[in-house]
């Protein structure tokens, strides 16, 4: 009987040592006229993990490529034919709290986004 309480105490202090490792996950988000951006930042000890998309929002035909520079991350890249170009995997040192600038350029025009908090 004493086995099997020790068994679930293991077991139960194993899953709230798991949950509490794993790193919280927040959104930086920004819109112009022409993108959105969607930046997940997952927190952790080293480096703290990045994801994410840009989407063409505008009313002109999508572009063919861009260049885009967010944090630590950049690149001239195709866009694909839904408008979306999906962010590589990174790293950045952004927080929750961070205000983070996304610039994109495409077909001689260039727009800077702000990317805040969405859950703000």
């Amino acid at each position: 009987m004493i086995y099997k309480k020790i068994k679930y105490l293991v077991i139960f202090f194993s899953l709230l040592f798991l949950t509490a490792c794993e790193g919280e996950t927040f959104i930086l988000y920004g819109e112009s006229e022409n993108w959105a951006v969607h930046y997940e930042v997952k927190k952790s000890t080293d480096c703290q993990p990045t994801s994410g998309y840009i989407k063409f929002i505008g009313n002109q035909l999508i572009p063919e490529k861009i260049e885009y520079a967010i944090s630590n991350s950049s690149g001239d890249v195709p866009i694909e034919e839904n408008g979306t170009f999906t962010l590589p995997n990174g790293c950045t040192n952004a927080t929750k709290d961070s205000e983070i600038d996304a610039v994109i350029k495409w077909d001689n025009q260039s727009e800077t986004i702000l990317l805040t908090n969405k859950s703000k």
